[in-house]
C-alpha cells in the first residue's frame, strides 16, 4: 500500500520480527532409520502411504488428492506429477520417485478398483490410526523434549535425510518445495539426527601427532649425508669422547711440520706440506 501511494508510511515498518524459537505450538522431530523400519513393518496396507510421504514430502492433503494419472512409472526416471490445484503453494511440481517406491506403487495400481480415481483412497490414516501404528512399532509419539512424531514428521524426516546425505541446501529446498531455504535447513531439518560429531572428526589435522614429532626429532644428517638417529649420534659422540680421554691429541701447534721445495721439469714451483696429524694426506698450496 505504501508503494502504491495508498498510505504515506507503513505503520509496521519498525516492528521487529517476533522470537519464536522454543515457542512453537507443535514441536516436531524426524524419525530415526530404526524407527522408520519398525513403523513400516507394522503398517500393513498403510505402508505405501508412509513411504510416499517419506520419499516425496507430500503432505496429507496432497496425498489424498493423488490419482492414478499423476503417476508416471514407465518413464525412464519414474516421477509423480503434482497438480497446482492440489499443492499448498498452488504451483505444479514434478517429483522423482525413489527406486524403493516404484514397485510399491505398482502393487497399489494393480489392486486399485477401476472406478476409483484416487490412488490412496481409504489408506491415509487419521491421528488415531497413526498413533496405533506408532505404538505397535514401539515409537514414542511425544519424547522427553516435548517433540511430536506425527504424520507431518515424515516430511521432517525427508528434510533431515537429505541433509544427512549431503544434499546441497538449494537442491533440498526444491525437493521440499519450500519458498524459503530457512524452512528447509532450520525448521524441517532435525539437527539432533545430523552427523555433527563425524563432521568434526573428518576435519583436517593441523597438529603433528606425538609419533610424527618423534620421527622428525630423531632424524638428522651425518656429515656424509646419511640419515642417523639421535640415539646413534649420541653413541658416536660418547665413543668420540671416550677415545679423546684415552688418547689425547697433541695441540696442532706442537706438531712438527716439514716443508721442502719441489720443482718438476716444466712445472711451476709448489710447496708441499706434510702434517703428522693428518698422516697420509698431502696438502698442496
Amino acid at each position: 500500500m505504501e508503494q502504491h501511494g495508498r498510505i504515506e508510511k507503513n505503520p509496521l515498518k519498525s516492528v521487529q520480527k517476533a522470537q519464536t524459537n522454543g515457542r512453537q505450538v507443535r514441536m516436531r522431530r524426524a524419525f530415526t532409520d530404526d524407527e522408520m523400519k519398525r513403523l513400516l513393518k507394522v503398517a500393513g496396507a498403510r505402508r505405501v502411504v508412509y513411504l510416499i510421504a517419506l520419499y516425496t514430502g507430500l503432505r496429507r492433503a496432497e496425498l489424498s488428492k493423488l490419482t492414478r494419472t499423476d503417476l508416471h512409472l514407465e518413464a525412464e526416471q519414474p516421477f509423480v506429477s503434482v497438480r497446482a490445484s492440489m499443492t499448498k503453494n498452488h504451483k505444479q511440481a514434478t517429483i522423482a520417485l525413489h527406486p524403493d517406491l516404484v514397485p510399491e506403487l505398482r502393487v497399489v495400481l494393480k489392486h486399485l478398483p477401476a472406478n476409483e480415481p484416487r490412488l490412496l483412497a481409504h489408506l491415509i490414516p487419521g491421528m488415531a490410526a497413526f498413533k496405533k501404528d506408532l505404538k505397535a512399532a514401539g515409537v514414542e509419539f511425544m519424547n522427553a523434549q516435548g517433540q511430536r512424531a506425527d504424520f507431518h514428521s515424515l516430511r521432517h524426516t525427508l528434510a533431515t535425510n537429505l541433509a544427512r546425505a549431503g544434499t546441497a541446501p538449494r537442491v533440498a529446498m526444491e525437493i521440499m518445495r519450500h519458498s524459503d531455504i530457512k524452512l528447509t535447513t532450520k525448521t524441517y531439518t532435525d539437527a539432533g539426527l545430523l552427523p555433527v560429531s563425524d563432521a568434526v572428526i573428518k576435519l583436517p589435522s593441523l597438529v603433528e601427532s606425538e609419533f610424527t614429532r618423534t620421527q622428525i626429532c630423531t632424524q638428522s644428517l651425518s656429515r656424509g649425508g646419511h640419515a642417523l638417529s639421535v640415539q646413534g649420534n649420541k653413541k658416536a659422540k660418547n665413543h668420540s669422547l671416550e677415545t679423546t680421554e684415552a688418547q689425547p691429541l697433541a695441540p696442532p701447534e706442537t706438531a712438527p711440520v716439514r716443508t721442502r721445495q719441489e720443482k718438476e721439469k716444466g712445472a711451476p714451483s709448489r710447496t708441499r706440506t706434510y702434517n703428522q696429524l693428518i698422516k697420509s694426506q698431502l696438502l698442496y698450496h
